[in-house]
């Protein structure tokens, strides 16, 4: 378990499931199961990934790529500033009334699955698109939502909870971030940045836009020139091929 926990602080962000061609992002999968794992292999990767949620070494996320992402602890308060942009948790602008029927499930239960809030819906699932999933998947975009760890069931595929999985207020599980997320723009942009950088080891910039979208170009730019100016970065190249290349202990 150390190992894990070690892993995800050395990478900062990590794919949940499988790794994506073209996408810099390191896979709990592999890296906890290996590149083509069997199945007993595979519930040991998700038995792992499943203890860093339990035990708060990371926090799943939607808001990167547009991906299932674990991102550690440690950079959770800078995400949670650039993504909340001081948004007040009561703020329901712009949310579907299918969200905010969800939201209001999950302060009345604490705990929900997409069933429950499905059940409250009064709406069947759609295998096109399962209106639960999307009033959930609004919430977690939002950084209100997050989910935790199952049960990892003995037959069948591994990664299918049977109970379904655990949707919990971000904000009541996990109040120390929400009170650490005390930066401003520029400050939260920089320690994100520097910290996937570092852990990516080196990423193409415009690739940056991708993965942070809720950050402008503007402000990555000018976070990167702060971070070059510091040395806590380099970069390289020209055009769009300039790379941004990590530090932290290199010479």
């Amino acid at each position: 378990m150390r190992a894990a926990e070690a892993f995800l602080a050395k990478v900062g962000i990590a794919l949940r499931y499988g790794a994506t061609k073209g996408l810099p992002l390191a896979s709990l999968y592999q890296a906890f199961a290996g590149a083509d794992p069997d199945k007993a292999a595979l519930a040991r990767g998700i038995t792992l990934t499943n203890r860093l949620l339990g035990e708060a070494h990371g926090i799943e996320v939607h808001v990167i790529a547009g991906r299932v992402t674990l991102v550690h602890r440690s950079l959770m308060p800078p995400l949670y500033t650039l993504v909340r942009r001081g948004r007040a948790l009561d703020d329901l602008d712009g949310l579907s009334v299918h969200a905010r029927t969800a939201l209001a499930l999950l302060r009345e239960r604490k705990e929900v699955t997409a069933g429950d809030v499905r059940q409250r819906l009064a709406l069947r699932a759609d295998p096109r698109r399962d209106p639960a999933y999307s009033a959930l998947g609004e919430l977690t975009r939002l950084l209100l939502v997050d989910r935790g760890p199952f049960q990892v069931p003995k037959a069948g595929i591994p990664y299918l909870s049977t109970e379904g999985y655990p949707y919990h207020l971000l904000d009541e599980v996990h109040p120390e971030i929400v009170r650490a997320a005390r930066h401003s723009v520029d400050a939260a942009a920089d320690g994100l940045l520097e910290a996937y950088i570092n852990g990516a080891v080196f990423v193409r910039v415009r690739k940056l836009a991708t993965l942070f979208r809720f950050l402008s170009s503007g402000e990555i730019d000018a976070a990167l020139g702060r971070l070059g100016a510091r040395g806590d970065v380099a970069l390289a190249g020209t055009g769009r091929d300039v790379v941004a290349i990590g530090t932290e202990g290199r010479e």
